[in-house]
């Protein structure tokens, strides 16, 4: 997140974590590893820059809390791919914002992927 500050992130969503709520930005990824949980990211159509055997999509341990007034509007105008994308998040929006939830519940318990954000870290900075 640090190292990438123009990183695409598809969605801003309020989400609970230790009895607050904050705001968290969501990261499209083009090289998920293959042997990635399927349960830590939400599978998308392969970019140009996905690299073979690896996925495309929402990345929920990369997830990191951030203030909306830092964010801009990702725009699909005259872009077909992202256009596909965004009627792919939408009609799955539910879904997303539940495996969300359920990524940061797990997190909270101390289930902690490898390579994930250190959110606690993050919230300090942002907070």
């Amino acid at each position: 997140m640090l190292q990438k500050a123009h990183r695409p992130c598809v969605l801003v969503l309020h989400l609970r974590y230790k009895d607050h709520r904050y705001d968290f930005a969501i990261p499209l990824r083009s090289n998920i590893n293959p042997s990635s949980p399927k349960d830590e990211y939400f599978p998308l159509p392969p970019r140009k820059t996905t690299r073979e055997h690896y996925r495309h999509g929402i990345h929920y341990i990369k997830m990191f809390p951030v203030s909306r007034g830092v964010t801009e509007v990702y725009r699909t105008d005259g872009n077909v791919y992202a256009a596909l994308i965004k009627s792919i998040i939408d009609a799955n929006e539910k879904r997303i914002v539940s495996e969300c939830q359920a990524y940061l519940d797990r997190y909270e318990r101390g289930e902690r992927p490898a390579f994930a954000t250190d959110i606690d870290q993050l919230l300090e900075l942002v907070s």
